[in-house]
């Protein structure tokens, strides 16, 4: 298992030329939509996005009337956010920081850590972050915790894939090890006429491994679904998405 901090290499302008730019707007809105239905929260309330990335999620919450702060701990990203958000002429906040360590004036209606933005700590730094999530969640407010399903992963393990497009070639080997829950994935990335290398080293969580660290951070599970529909949870389910009270 890897001791370094991973993330600090592997999300860089390669993996969001690659990853995130790449998403299909419908794809977001459709999550956007059926997340707020599931949680029934309206325009006006007040967002929090843990790992928000390049603001997927977050500027099309933004866009429909929500009061929207995202963190990620990509300056670049953020940087990306913040340029999108005043080319659209929305309103939202968003700040360069890590997340298990973050301090803001943010009491969120809704807090969303989406698209396995979790995992990447341990169990010591991910039960951090839900701390930090639920000081920043109001009494009452909801948290949604969107992972892969492990039971999914497992039983439908890919050692080996590589996919091409565009723009550029993508190797990945990937190893699970039962003992500790987790994958880790070799990416090499050929584009542009260089070649690329990534580790990443995921936790992959069972609905009580997570229901465990949620309520250690003082948040109570109310409801499992296997995708952003509400759909119920289970094994074949490609998605965990966990939704806790504060």
């Amino acid at each position: 298992m890897m001791t370094v901090d991973w993330t600090q290499e592997y999300f860089d302008d390669t993996y969001r030329r690659l990853f995130l730019d790449t998403v299909d707007p419908a794809r977001t809105r459709y999550q956007v939509q059926q997340l707020l239905r599931v949680c029934a929260v309206l325009p006006g309330a007040v967002v929090l996005d843990v790992g928000c990335g390049v603001g997927r999620h977050s500027v099309e919450l933004a866009r429909l009337g929500f009061r929207v702060t995202g963190v990620d701990m990509n300056a670049d990203y953020i940087a990306a956010c913040r340029e999108r958000t005043a080319q659209l002429g929305l309103k939202a906040e968003f700040y360069a920081v890590d997340s298990r360590v973050m301090k803001l004036d943010v009491r969120a209606d809704l807090t969303i850590s989406l698209w396995s933005s979790f995992g990447y700590y341990g169990e010591v730094g991910d039960l951090q972050i839900l701390q930090r999530v639920a000081e920043h969640t109001r009494w009452g407010g909801r948290v949604v915790i969107d992972v892969e399903n492990r039971d999914y992963i497992v039983k439908h393990f890919v050692p080996e894939e590589w996919h091409e497009n565009e723009q550029g070639l993508v190797f990945e080997k990937r190893r699970f090890d039962a003992t500790d829950g987790t994958v880790s994935t070799r990416r090499v990335v050929l584009s542009g006429g260089e070649r690329c290398e990534y580790r990443r080293v995921l936790h992959m969580y069972t609905v009580p491994e997570l229901a465990t660290l949620l309520e250690a951070a003082g948040l109570r599970p109310e409801r499992w679904c296997g995708d952003y529909d509400g759909s119920r949870f289970g094994p074949e389910s490609k998605r965990m998405i966990a939704i806790a009270e504060r």
